[in-house]
C-alpha cells in the first residue's frame, strides 16, 4: 500500500530448488528471497471493498458496507450501506488507520513483515486452495506493537510473495480479550492483492465479532507502481477498529 496497501503483486524469483535441485531451501534463503520479491511488487492504487460485519459461525449479516479506496489520494468513500450503522463506523476506523500507516514510511517500515520486525521459523509445507506453499511461523520482536502478527505466514514456492498471513494481535483496549486475524493475496491481473481479510475479536460483556472483506482492483483508475515491502501494514486493517 501506499496506493492496499501504497497498496498493501508477480515477479518470479528462480530459485534453486524450483528448477529441480533436490534439497529444499533453508530459512534463510525462504526469508530473503520473500524480502526481495515483497520489494519488487507491483500495486494497485484504487480498489473496491465490500465489508460485513456479524458473529462467527452465524449466517446473519449486522451490517454491509461498500467503499472504495484510492491509497494515491490518501481518500475513501463509502458507497452503500446496509444494516446497522456500528458497521460503517467499523469501517471508517479501518480504513482511516490503513491509509494514515500507507502514508507514512516509517510505520509502513515497522509493520512490514520482514527480519526488522520478525523471527521467522520452523520451515513446513502449507496447503492452500489445493497448492502447497512454505509455512513459516512469525514472532514479532515487538510483542506488544498492535501492527505485528503472531501467526504463520504462506510463501508462495515460485514467487516467493506471501499467499496468506493469520494469526493473533495484541490487543487495543481491556474490553477486547483476545483478536485473531486472517489476510490473503492474490497476483491476479499483474498486480498483488489484498484479495480477502477476516478480523475475529472477543469482546468483553458483549462477545465475538467478525468483521469480513473482499476487494476488487479497479484497473481503470489503478496507477501501479513499484514500492517497498509493506504487507505487514495490512495486518492493522481491522484488528484493532472491529470493537473500539
Amino acid at each position: 500500500m501506499r496506493a492496499t496497501l501504497k497498496m498493501l503483486l508477480p515477479v518470479t524469483v528462480t530459485f534453486a530448488f524450483a528448477q529441480g535441485s533436490s534439497a529444499p531451501p533453508d530459512l534463510t534463503s525462504i526469508v530473503e528471497r520473500m524480502e526481495r520479491a515483497q520489494s519488487a511488487i507491483r500495486i494497485p492504487t484504487h480498489v473496491t471493498r465490500d465489508y460485513q460485519l456479524g458473529r462467527p459461525g452465524s449466517a446473519k449479516i449486522d451490517s454491509d458496507v461498500l467503499a472504495e479506496v484510492n491509497f494515491r489520494t490518501g481518500k475513501y468513500t463509502v458507497k452503500k450501506r446496509s444494516g446497522s450503522s456500528a458497521g460503517e463506523v467499523v469501517v471508517k476506523r479501518c480504513l482511516e488507520h490503513e491509509i494514515a500507516i500507507a502514508a507514512s514510511s516509517q510505520r509502513s517500515r515497522a509493520a512490514a513483515v520482514t527480519r526488522e520486525n520478525y523471527i521467522f521459523s520452523e520451515v513446513a509445507e502449507g496447503v492452500l486452495d489445493g497448492s502447497s506453499y512454505y509455512l513459516l511461523k512469525l514472532t514479532p520482536k515487538s510483542p506488544k506493537q498492535p501492527e505485528l502478527i503472531s501467526g504463520q505466514v504462506w510463501v508462495d514456492k515460485k514467487s516467493f510473495l506471501i499467499r496468506r498471513i493469520e494469526g493473533g494481535v495484541k490487543s487495543p483496549s481491556w474490553w477486547v480479550k483476545k483478536i485473531r486475524v486472517g489476510f490473503d493475496f492474490d497476483s491476479a491481473q499483474g498486480m498483488w492483492v489484498l484479495n480477502n481479510m477476516e478480523a475475529v475479536a472477543d469482546v468483553r460483556y458483549l462477545g465475538a465479532r467478525k468483521l469480513t472483506s473482499t476487494s476488487h482492483v479497479d484497473e481503470t483508475v489503478s496507477v501501479v507502481a513499484k514500492t517497498k515491502p509493506k504487507i505487514g501494514r495490512v495486518r492493522g486493517l481491522a484488528a484493532a477498529s472491529v470493537v473500539k
